[in-house]
């Protein structure tokens, strides 16, 4: 366990106020760990709608399915992520605040039982919406932002208004009590721009956490290897984190967990529309299918894939080349998920005889 901040502590507090439930999960989660049980937050996308057009979108490269997730089947995987101690879900897509559904959604994955997250543009979330948002279990809201720079920020998202409407947006969502976080996408060459450095002082300053997330060789990136963080890089933002604690990466401390190691199976997993469950949203291979098993199930098989169940030193998508040279290129120039079978080999699995589980 790492040790815990006074804002963390603030957080903890306000969790165990608002959702005992989840908190009492959260608790359990360095010991879950400890015995080889997955504590991940669920990232799932419930449609792949939007009104941006990014640069760096993942989408593009989601191959279409005929059956997709319903309603009451988002409650079925919240039953079964509840009776796993699972305490954490992200609503993604696209841009969740277009979805017409969306306090339905909600609904289904019984907001008094976990912590949720969502990840917007924020384009579409203001006051008034926020303060619903806050009514109906909504915890913390991760909104993008792409540079201090606004010219540089329009530019990545392809519309001139998304800069200031995501930073007012932020403000209506603290305003509301939800948590605010700026998510921020890093590629090796704007790590050390000054507008980073400018991002994390304008964080620091207004409160806000910077949720850092590497640049990925996919979806419009797709073969863009010169944007990938090297390991120099991680040990850059450890030592940018000691200076600027608002700084948050998958690799770094967090909440009392010391993240010494990719969080993929283990600390996260990302669900899409067509019920397939990956290791990560970045790492685009399917471990299985909620159409087909159970989520328990899948996590174990997870569990049985060396690159999951084993200590990794490196963000597996977003800095371990080998990893994204043997398995993620496999990927490249088709859609995606690929199937774990297509992906991986005896040779991955730790207990091959149980390869399907």
């Amino acid at each position: 366990m790492a040790e815990l901040t006074q804002k963390e502590l603030e957080r903890r507090e306000k969790l165990q106020r608002e959702k005992p439930l989840a908190r009492e999960k959260i608790l359990k989660y360095p010991e879950r760990l400890e015995n080889g049980l997955s504590c991940a937050i669920i990232d799932f996308c419930f449609d792949y709608i939007c009104n941006l057009h990014c640069t760096h979108c993942l989408n593009t490269k989601i191959g279409k399915k005929d059956r997709v997730m319903t309603l009451d089947e988002w409650h079925s995987l919240a039953v079964q992520a509840d009776d796993l101690g699972i305490a954490q879900f992200c609503i993604s897509g696209g841009e969740p605040l277009i979805f017409k559904e969306l306090d339905d959604i909600f609904k289904a994955i019984m907001p008094e039982k976990f912590h949720i997250a969502m990840s917007t543009n924020g384009m579409f979330l203001d006051a008034e919406k926020a303060k619903h948002l806050k009514s109906i279990g909504l915890d913390k809201v991760k909104i993008s932002v792409d540079s201090i720079d606004e010219a540089k920020a329009s530019a990545q998202r392809n519309n001139g208004k998304q800069y200031q409407q995501a930073l007012q947006a932020l403000k209506n969502a603290k305003d509301a009590g939800i948590d605010a976080v700026i998510q921020h996408v890093i590629t090796h060459q704007s790590l050390y721009m000054p507008e980073y450095i400018k991002l994390l002082e304008y964080a620091t300053e207004n409160d806000y956490t910077v949720d850092t997330l590497p640049a990925r060789a996919l979806g419009e990136w797709e073969g863009r290897y010169d944007i990938l963080l090297t390991e120099e890089d991680g040990d850059y933002l450890r030592e940018l984190h000691k200076k600027y604690p608002v700084l948050r990466w998958d690799m770094l401390p967090a909440n009392g967990f010391d993240k010494k190691s990719c969080g993929a199976v283990k600390q996260v997993l990302h669900i899409t529309k067509y019920g397939d469950v990956l290791p990560c949203v970045y790492i685009q291979i399917a471990i299985g299918n909620l159409f087909n098993e159970s989520l328990k199930s899948i996590i174990d098989r997870g569990y049985n894939i060396k690159w999951f169940k084993d200590f990794q030193p490196l963000c597996l998508s977003g800095q371990d080349r080998y990893f994204i040279h043997n398995y993620i290129e496999k990927g490249n120039n088709r859609l995606v998920p690929l199937d774990y079978k297509e992906a991986f080999n005896t040779d991955d699995f730790i207990d091959p005889s149980k390869e399907g589980l």
